[in-house]
């Protein structure tokens, strides 16, 4: 049974009952409210008859019962100052007198007459199709004495009480009905965001991640529906990382094979043609030279994805440096090579300490190096700089701590923009021809982006492809 089908029938069967219950007993309370003033004022009657039959008794002699039974003498007179329906019985149980319906019949007070001789009781007797409250008892006085019955008609009572019932029943209906609409209207209205819920995390379980549900206020369901919400932007965003990162994966497969594919073919090839064919020298040294060439690609391959591989399995942890001795046992250990390649390299830095481990970031400032010169290069300028953490796409800097960002600036052919997202992944190589004639595999800057964020930081690169290109890397200041 669904939720909302479940709200209505409790809610309904439950208020249904306390209607009912609250109704029957105000109904109960009014009948016996009245009820106890009919027997208060009919006993109020009662007494007074029996002070009148009192003092009839007093004045008559002891043959008068016996006279009226005989039917000597006549109780009209004394009857006459009788209030309400009475009737009169002598000790024997002969009735003197009665303003009842003639057909009444009275035996089962004649029993209570003996029975209860001296306190007065009440019943109730229906006579003629009418209810009457009647109050009986003994009147004595000396040797002599009667039996008085009092009694009051209380149909009209029990008419109205009937009344009230119906009128009840129309009201107990008429707001069942409106209840029963708006305990259909609430239970609607409280299950809508429960069913939005129910389809949305159908849709999302179907592969529709970026379903929504409306957020209804500030209440408990509408805090569930935007904990709903951010529980499927995380799950989305946790999707598209997976899909990004099987896609990465099939890439790095592909391209890996690839680039194992070239350089093999090659070497095998060219050892080939050595071995079945007899080749003038100088074609020798040519093909000798062009798998010395591939096998060196080879060698720069195996320890870029061995570097990789020591990255993604291994825990570092960051020690206090002196950044600028860092830097400059940097720039002083390529300075050879620099000079070999023609190209200059200037560095200034700012005495500082920072958290780094120093392996990483030599290997993270050798890769961005030989990328500078590969991307032909003639001037490296590094500068580090304490400096607020800023984002070269908005422009905002980062309310942090300052940093010390390390800045790789050359003079190369520059990275086209719309290069500059892809350009750290694996083997992405934007000019492949020339990546493959220096030994490049496309995993330079992909190892400096994991070096970097092992800092905490990531590459932050700048370039309008035409002007060189400005690579940033913030390190923690301790």
């Amino acid at each position: 049974m669904k939720l909302g089908v479940k709200m209505f029938f409790y809610v309904t069967i439950f208020f249904s009952a306390a209607f009912l219950s609250c109704g029957t007993a105000l109904i109960s309370y009014f009948y016996d409210t009245t009820i106890e003033k009919e027997i208060k004022s009919t006993g109020q009657l009662y007494q007074y008859n029996k002070f009148v039959m009192q003092a009839a008794l007093i004045t008559q002699n002891d043959q008068w019962i016996s006279d009226v039974t005989d039917g000597i003498s006549s109780m009209d007179y004394i009857v006459s100052d009788l209030n309400g329906t009475v009737a009169l019985f002598a000790p024997d149980g002969t009735m003197l007198y009665s303003g009842f319906p003639d057909d009444t019949d009275f035996s089962r007070f004649t029993d209570s007459f003996t029975r209860n001789k001296n306190s007065a009781n009440y019943q109730f007797m229906k006579i003629k199709s009418r209810m009457y409250l009647l109050i009986y008892g003994s009147v004595k006085q000396k040797d002599t004495g009667v039996y008085l019955i009092t009694g009051v008609d209380i149909q009209k009572l029990l008419m109205q009480l009937e009344q009230i019932i119906h009128k009840f029943g129309y009201i107990y209906a008429a707001a069942l009905s409106v209840g029963i609409l708006l305990i259909l209207g609430l239970s609607a209205l409280l299950t809508r965001p429960i069913k939005q819920l129910t389809t949305a995390s159908q849709r999302i379980a179907d592969g529709n991640y970026s379903e929504r549900v409306t957020e209804y206020g500030n209440d408990e369901v509408g805090q569930l529906a935007e904990n709903f919400n951010q529980m499927a932007c995380a799950i989305e965003k946790k999707i598209e990382e997976l899909s990004e990162s099987a896609r990465q994966k099939e890439d790095f497969a592909a391209n890996l094979a690839h680039e194992l594919k070239t350089p093999l073919t090659s070497v095998i090839g060219y050892a080939d043609r050595i071995y079945k064919k007899d080749l003038p020298r100088e074609l020798q040294k040519q093909a000798a030279w062009q798998i010395w060439n591939e096998g060196m690609r080879l060698e720069a391959l195996s320890e870029k994805l061995m570097d990789l591989t020591v990255l993604n399995h291994k825990k570092f942890e960051l020690q206090e440096l002196d950044a600028l001795q860092m830097l400059q046992e940097l720039a002083d250990d390529v300075d050879y090579l620099m000079k070999e390649k023609n190209v200059i390299l200037q560095y200034t830095a700012q005495a500082s300490y920072v958290r780094a481990e120093y392996d990483l970031f030599k290997t993270l400032f050798l890769n961005l190096i030989d990328n500078a010169v590969k991307a032909g290069a003639s001037q490296i300028c590094v500068t580090g700089t304490v400096e607020k953490k800023c984002i070269y796409d908005t422009g905002k800097c980062d309310k942090n701590p300052s940093k010390y960002a390390v800045h790789f600036k050359d003079n190369g052919c520059g990275i086209p923009t719309n290069e500059i997202k892809k350009i750290t992944e694996a083997f992405y190589m934007i000019d492949k021809s020339r990546s493959r004639k220096l030994h490049g595999a496309g995993l330079g800057l992909s190892l400096a982006q994991k070096i970097a964020e092992i800092h905490g930081s990531s590459l932050i690169i700048e370039s309008d492809g035409k002007s060189g290109t400005k690579v940033t890397v913030y390190l923690d200041i301790s």
